[in-house]
């Protein structure tokens, strides 16, 4: 049976791949991004206004998230997962790291998350049911260099999603985080794009290789679906080990 699924940061690598993906699949959905080029082009690819809602705008705004959940519900008549793609990347140890930094990434990040939540959850507590799945990071498990801040922020996604778990399940709510590793998104180009530092985050984690959006694009997906029922309150690591362990060294063997 289709669903109707809120993504926002639609039109991110990682929102971008689960859009395509759900959209194979004939779910209804209701996209949210900042730019509206980009955002018209996607629904274009995707078939449409048939089948996709689209709303240019701000997550940190709850005006445009009203927005967006008003004209899901005109179309759809309900929402029954939202899968928030939103977050940033700021690389710098504490000591160099501003108070305008952190702010700036508590709102891109833990901020944005909640509002998208609030936004949702009336709807979803009227149906007594619903899905939200928000974007963590590997960092928060493991430690990693020059990751305080990000960590910081998507360490609180990851108690909001395990505290609302419990809130909302006997109204059929879950919720629930991925959390990858270093994924190949326009988002991280300024890692990727550099070979020395792609190639060192590569044999960093374990499974020898840095993700890709539709790796992450499939846990969501999962995640926001019928075969994930009886799973709430959860981070899932979509992360090639790195959550597990950094990788050993290689070490040259002799011929």
């Amino acid at each position: 049976m289709s669903q109707t699924v809120v993504i926002t940061g639609g039109t991110g690598g990682i929102g971008s791949a689960l859009a395509r993906l759900l959209a194979s699949r004939g779910d209804n959905l209701a996209l949210m991004a900042r730019r509206p080029e980009p955002l018209a082009q996607l629904v274009a690819e995707l078939g449409g206004e048939e089948r996709v809602v689209s709303i240019a705008g701000d997550v940190t705004n709850p005006e445009d998230l009203g927005r967006l959940v008003q004209e899901t519900k005109t179309r759809f008549g309900r929402i029954d997962g939202l899968a928030h793609c939103v977050g940033s990347i700021l690389l710098k140890p504490l000591h160099a790291a501003s108070l305008d930094d952190l702010m700036k990434t508590l709102e891109i990040n833990l901020v944005s998350a909640f509002l998208a939540c609030k936004a949702v959850i009336p709807t979803m507590r009227e149906q007594r049911s619903g899905s939200v799945v928000l974007c963590s990071t590997v960092a928060v498990g493991q430690g990693l260099n020059n990751h305080e801040i990000i960590a910081a922020a998507k360490g609180g996604v990851e108690g909001l999603v395990r505290s609302a778990a419990v809130t909302y399940a006997r109204l059929g709510i879950r919720f629930n985080a991925v959390a990858p590793g270093l994924t190949d998104t326009p988002l991280a180009s300024f890692l990727t794009s550099n070979e020395t530092m792609k190639a060192a985050s590569e044999a960093m984690h374990p499974m020898g290789r840095i993700g890709r959006p539709e790796d992450v694009a499939a846990a969501l997906a999962f995640l926001l679906g019928e075969d994930s029922s009886w799973i709430t309150g959860q981070i899932l690591g979509v992360d090639g080990g790195l959550g597990a362990g950094l990788a050993p060294p290689k070490v040259a063997t002799r011929g």
